[in-house]
């Protein structure tokens, strides 16, 4: 398993990343992490992370369910958390 790590930082990139491209902008939506030397959080590999949009990730699957304070959270940032219609656009 490799393990990789993301500061609140890359995360908030990576959803700004996905508004912008949602919004017509051009973006790759992706993150290049390489950090070997980190003493705390090395990234020894080279990682590409793209984000996708839940409707386009979820096309096929059902999303697997989410801690109820994870969903809580998600829910007040007005995003629907267990995604019951994400084909639909919910």
């Amino acid at each position: 398993m490799i393990q990789l790590y993301l500061s609140r930082r890359n995360l908030l990139t990576l959803l700004s990343k996905l508004d912008r491209a949602a919004k017509g902008e051009l973006t790759a939506r992706t993150l290049i992490k390489h950090e070997p030397d980190n003493p705390d959080y090395p990234n020894k590999y080279e990682i590409r992370v793209t984000a996708v949009e839940d409707s386009d990730y979820y096309i096929s699957r059902d999303p697997d369910p989410v801690h109820p304070r994870e969903e809580a959270t998600i829910r007040a940032r007005g995003v629907s958390p267990t995604f019951t219609n994400i084909r639909e656009g919910l």
